[in-house]
This record gives C-alpha cells, sequence and structure tokens, in this order.
C-alpha cells in the first residue's frame, strides 16, 4: 500500500525535473552565443552596457536546441552534473506537455498553458517482481538405453520330442572310499589362507581400535573355532556360563580363558576398515569369496555333471543386518540371510550367491539379452558360469524356470535343463496341453505332452495327488515307467504311470 504514493512523488519530481532542463535551454532575448563570430554580431542592435564578444553570434532556435536534446535517459537525482546526448533523430514534439509549451516554431513559449503537476495523471503502480536466484545445473544422468527384452517365437505341436541327448555319469568313485574325518571336511572349505586372512585383519583392526595389537595366531583361532561350534552343540544361556563356577563346561573353559575369548570375540574382523564400498557383503565379503573358491574347486575332484539349484537359509534373528536378513515364510528356517546355492547329487555344494537385493550380481557379467530376464534367471546363468565340464544337467524348480531360461542353457551355454514351470509361463503351451480340471478326471498318473523343435523345447503335464508341469530341453515323457504310489482309497501303494521327465 505504501510503494503506490511513492512512486508518484518521485515521477512528479523526474517530470518537474526535466521540464527545468527544457527551459533552461531558451536563451533569453539578444543573448550572445558561445560559437558565433563577429559578422554576424554587428548587424545586431545592443541593449547590454557591456559591449558584445567579437565571438557571439545570434541564439540557436529552439527547434535546434530540442533537436540536440535527448532525454529519454534521465540523469541521476543525485548528481550534481547534468550530461546529455546528441540524437539527430530524436523528434521534436516528444509529449502533450512540449506541444502546449511549444506549439510551433514561429510561436513565443506559452509558460501559462504548462498544467500544473498535481493534475497530471497518475500512472499505474508497476508491480515490483522478486529477482529469482538462479539455481545451480543439477548434472544428471543419462537414461539407459533401452533393450528390447529378450523373447522367443514358438511353434508348439502335440509330437513325440526330437532333440533327446543322454549325459554318460562320469563321476569319480573311490574304489575303496577313503573315510574322512569332519576336520577334514572344514578344513577343506575353511582352508589355511582363509585362516590367515581372518587373524591378518583382526590383528589389523585392533590396532586400528586401541593403537596395539592383540596378537591373534592361526592355532589360537582355529581355538577360537573349535569353542564357538562346541558352544552350538552344548547350548547355555550365555557364553559367560562355560567359564561360571556353576556351570563351569572345562572342554572350553580349559582351552582359552575368558578374557581371551571375550579379546578375539570383540576385534574379531574380515576385512580392511579403511576403504568404503558400497558392497553390501563388504565386511564378510573376503570370508566369502575364500569359501567359495574352496567350493568350486571341488567339483574337478568329484566330477559330477548334475547339479540342482535352489535357495537355503542360514538362521540368523538379529538385528544388526539390515536388508540383508530376509524372511521366508514357507522355508523351515524362515529368519536368516537368503543364498541361492549350485549342489550335486552328491550334497555337496559347488557355488553359493548371497542375496543382496539389486548388489546380488555385483561380481558377475550377463550379456544384454540376459538383462532383461528376470532375477531367478539371472541366478540359474549366474550359478551356471561356474560350471567346468560340460555337456551338464541342471534342475531348478518354477520359481527360475522360464522357456528363455531353458534354451539359453543348452544354446549359449551347453547345459542341458529340467524343472518346474508356472502356467503364466508358457508362452501360448497351455493351448495345446490338457487342462488340469480335464487331468484330474483321468486315472492318475495321466498326462499331457506338447513340443516346440524350433526351440528345442517339451512340455509335459503329469497329474499325480495334482497337476504338475515341467519343461526340459532334453527329455520328454518317453519313455513312460511305472513307478508305486501311496493311494488313500485303496490304503496301499499302487502302480501310477510315471513319464521320464519327472524321472530325471
Amino acid at each position: 500500500m505504501s510503494a503506490k504514493p511513492r512512486t508518484k512523488k518521485v515521477f512528479q519530481s523526474s517530470l518537474h525535473a526535466r521540464s527545468k532542463k527544457i527551459l533552461a535551454l531558451v536563451p533569453a532575448e539578444r543573448a550572445p552565443s558561445e560559437t558565433g563570430d563577429s559578422s554576424c554580431a554587428e548587424n545586431e542592435p545592443h541593449s547590454f552596457s557591456n559591449p558584445p564578444s567579437v565571438f557571439s553570434s545570434p541564439a540557436p532556435s529552439i527547434a535546434s536546441s530540442l533537436e540536440r536534446l535527448n532525454i529519454a535517459d534521465s540523469p541521476d537525482e543525485n548528481s550534481s552534473e547534468t550530461s546529455f546526448e546528441l540524437n539527430n533523430d530524436f523528434p521534436t514534439p516528444l509529449t502533450p506537455i512540449i506541444e502546449q509549451v511549444f506549439p510551433n516554431q514561429s510561436q513565443e513559449p506559452n509558460f501559462a498553458s504548462l498544467p500544473s503537476i498535481s493534475s497530471l495523471p497518475s500512472l499505474p503502480t508497476p508491480v515490483h517482481r522478486k529477482r529469482r536466484l538462479r539455481e545451480p545445473s543439477v548434472v544428471t544422468k543419462k537414461r539407459p538405453k533401452q533393450i528390447q527384452k529378450f523373447s522367443l517365437s514358438y511353434k508348439w505341436k502335440q509330437s513325440t520330442f526330437l532333440h533327446r541327448a543322454q549325459i554318460e555319469d562320469t563321476a569319480v568313485v573311490e574304489d575303496p572310499p577313503v573315510v574322512r574325518s569332519p576336520l577334514d571336511y572344514f578344513l577343506t572349505f575353511f582352508s589355511e589362507d582363509v585362516i590367515a586372512n581372518v587373524v591378518q585383519e583382526t590383528n589389523a583392526y585392533s590396532v586400528l581400535k586401541t593403537g596395539r595389537s592383540i596378537n591373534l595366531t592361526e592355532h589360537e583361532f582355529r581355538d577360537f573355532l573349535a569353542i564357538l561350534i562346541l558352544m552350538g552343540i552344548v547350548s547355555l544361556p550365555s557364553y559367560l556360563d562355560y567359564w561360571s563356577k556353576k556351570y563351569r563346561y572345562d572342554k572350553i573353559a580349559s582351552v582359552m580363558s575368558l578374557k581371551r575369548y571375550e579379546a578375539i570375540r570383540q576385534n574379531l574382523h574380515f576385512a580392511d576398515n579403511n576403504f568404503e564400498s558400497s558392497d553390501r557383503y563388504y565386511k564378510v565379503r573376503s570370508l566369502l569369496e575364500g569359501i567359495r573358491q574352496n567350493c568350486l574347486a571341488q567339483e574337478s575332484v568329484t566330477g559330477e555333471h548334475t547339479f540342482s539349484i535352489d535357495e537355503m537359509m542360514v538362521p540368523y534373528k538379529g538385528r544388526k543386518a539390515g536388508k540383508r536378513r530376509q524372511y521366508m515364510k514357507d522355508k523351515p528356517v524362515k529368519w536368516g540371510f537368503k543364498i541361492y546355492v549350485r549342489a550335486g547329487t552328491s550334497g555337496m555344494i559347488y557355488d553359493f550367491l548371497p542375496y543382496g537385493g539389486d548388489d546380488t550380481f555385483r561380481y558377475h557379467k550377463f550379456t544384454d539379452e540376459e538383462r532383461t530376464l528376470g532375477f531367478g534367471t539371472q541366478v540359474v546363468l549366474g550359478l551356471c558360469q561356474t560350471i567346468k565340464k560340460k555337456p551338464a544337467m541342471v534342475c531348478f524348480d518354477n520359481f527360475f524356470t522360464s522357456p528363455e531360461l531353458v534354451y539359453l542353457l543348452r544354446e549359449n551355454y551347453g547345459i542341458f535343463s529340467v524343472g518346474t514351470i508356472r502356467s503364466n509361463r508358457l508362452r501360448g503351451a497351455e493351448e495345446k496341453l490338457s487342462s488340469e480340471k480335464a487331468l484330474k478326471k483321468k486315472p492318475r498318473g495321466s498326462f499331457s505332452q506338447t513340443v516346440c523343435h524350433k526351440n528345442k523345447l517339451s512340455v509335459v503335464r503329469w497329474h499325480d495327488n495334482k497337476a504338475a508341469t515341467l519343461i526340459s530341453s532334453y527329455t520328454d515323457a518317453e519313455p513312460v515307467s511305472r513307478i508305486k504310489r501311496y493311494c488313500k482309497n485303496a490304503k496301499r501303494k499302487v502302480d501310477v504311470d510315471y513319464p521320464n521327465i519327472v524321472k530325471e
């Protein structure tokens, strides 16, 4: 509200100052000129007491004075000097006020017609806009190149599968078998280099934390591991109870003192804290990788070629693992760390992959077409990349299975596969298969089959207690065999047709 009268007052004072400057340019009658010569001055009558200067000339006209004036640029009110710019193109009648004061060049100025400042129309109040601060430029990440999802074209038909394959069993069988002790099996995976790395990092962390090393040795660390394993077998409410007078357990208390056990427990470390990493498993990555390499080395020893891929849970109910701790309601161990495992028919683990969300495949490489497939597909491909002896055969459940995965394993990796598959991933094969309702009306053991010779795929739906759908790249329902299954109605085992894909 206070900006309006102030703006009007400033405008009026500025207009008044301009009018005074215009009038100051009008010379007095018969005033001498600073630019003329003596010849012009001799023809004029003199009315001054002092003789005119020999350099005087007739006064310039009003038009010539206005011609040299540029009143568009108003000088600063606080400045004591007034400067003007020449502008030959400036029009003589600038405003209605000048037209009233100077009607034309032949008439005398009419100062009485000059309107008063108070009678001038008020200008609209200018809108004062706040100055906008320029925001700092933000470097935006370029969008990743859109890669078209890998897909196949299918031609399903009901016929016999023409692309069967047979894998010979070349597993190493020891004759006579060597019986190993539990310690030998443990040291096979928790080897000397793994123990040496843990001892080194633990001593380094104690120096970083307290300024001096706890001087842990490899022999002492083995005793520490033995105590931890034994504590899992003989369970007491607190680890302090193993050294207490009332509940003392000599097989633990006699190996190491409580003070030394606590010192190792508090400084136990597997990675260097001086380095930062976005890896979710950075703190234990060196330990996991050491054990994983020992697992991979066992594959060449056993010579197995048939594997199974599934997920397992490492029990953990603590609250210090963040999002690394998972909950799976359908597992016997519901809380813990989820690890995807590739194991052989003997039960030996050959490779594993800890789940870390988007960081799961940090150390794995996939092609562009493989990246477009789902998480389960990438898990299988990541674990199959380390299979040394090919051709091989891999089994997995419906969480991982898709026709694209089965196709890629055979064509790009030289690995045959078989697994159960969900009905919404059949890619049109369900139109050639008997529905689950139709199979339930048939005798137990009935099945339906469709194949795609173009992509070397076979799909079989088999009815047992309930319908199960399977897909494979190297076998189908033939040959059909018989298997004993328990019948609730007959309360005994009966013979049921058994497709070969189920047997595999």
